[in-house]
């Protein structure tokens, strides 16, 4: 089975530690943290029914420590961001893949596990991880204290191209896709030092690559096609391949045939709708109601 671990790297940067105090009377500002699982308040029995109901997705906010890393100090996320990303991840994950996908697609394939994390988790040298995944079953999600519902960009570099990226490996591992998606770049992939193998001079996107860490192999460069494709608008797409040069807009658009190709018959999906019903909920996104849990 092909390795889905994946970990978006950031620049250090300071974060505000948010005090703890779990509350019935849903106090959205305050970070919940709680060892077990006690009388259920509101936004649990929304959870219920808007998350494990239909999907069978736990939507974990109160930090247990047995889903956390104890090599990184941990700050929980807010109630109520958490309020507001279980809205989002709703309405721009879920929703969306229902709208094109098979009947019951998203409770059989998607990760079963969301965890919120107030903080990043620190590095000692200097970054910070923002996202994170685990064996196709959880995805963690980190600053969700700095949670800016406002900008779609930020939102989508920040946490859905995570989302999306882990989602469509799931995909690929359950029915893996043509090899002949591999041989396209198969000699310029390069591991693990795709953070360090691409200059000003010598961008990745000019080799055909979508970012640069889809440079690190076939599986990256599938689903990171995916997740930049579904969030880009079709103008924003044309810049991207314009961007890349005679060279590396004809492999982009060569190896985005074959995602296509996969997508459809293979999970009966066409991207191309997915990426309208994202694009159209996203220019859509001011007049949601996130801190809805009714």
């Amino acid at each position: 089975m092909k390795k889905i671990n994946f970990l978006i790297l950031l620049i250090f940067s300071s974060v505000i530690f948010n005090s703890c105090e779990n509350t019935d009377a849903l106090d959205r500002n305050v970070s919940v943290v709680n060892g077990d699982d006690g009388e259920k308040n509101k936004f649990d029995l929304y959870l219920d029914r808007e998350y494990v109901d239909p999907y069978n997705i736990s939507f974990l906010y109160k930090l247990p420590d047995i889903e956390t890393n104890f090599n990184h100090t941990l700050v929980p996320a807010t109630l109520e961001n958490s309020i507001k990303m279980s809205n989002l991840v709703k309405y721009l994950c879920l929703e969306p893949y229902d709208a094109v996908a098979p009947e019951f697609f998203m409770k059989k394939f998607f990760p079963k596990q969301l965890l919120m994390v107030g903080s990043a988790a620190y590095q000692n040298n200097g970054t910070r991880i923002i996202g994170t995944a685990e064996g196709g079953l959880k995805i963690s999600l980190f600053e969700i204290n700095n949670l800016d519902v406002t900008n779609i960009e930020t939102l989508n570099a920040l946490y859905f191209r995570t989302i999306y990226h882990e989602f469509s490996h799931i995909l690929h591992q359950n029915v893996d896709f043509s090899s002949d998606f591999d041989a396209i770049t198969e000699t310029t992939y390069v591991g693990d030092s795709w953070n360090e193998s691409w200059t000003a001079a010598n961008p990745s996107n000019a080799a055909g690559y979508i970012s640069n860490y889809a440079s690190k192999e076939a599986t990256e460069d599938f689903v990171e096609l995916i997740a930049h494709y579904i969030t880009s608008s079709t103008s924003t797409w044309d810049d991207i391949i314009a961007a890349a040069g005679d060279t590396g807009g004809p492999i982009i658009t060569q190896k985005m045939e074959l995602v296509k190709k996969y997508l459809q018959t293979t999970w009966s999906i066409n991207i191309d709708d997915l990426r309208d019903e994202i694009q159209t909920r996203s220019a859509n996104l001011n007049d949601q109601d996130l801190d809805n849990i009714n």
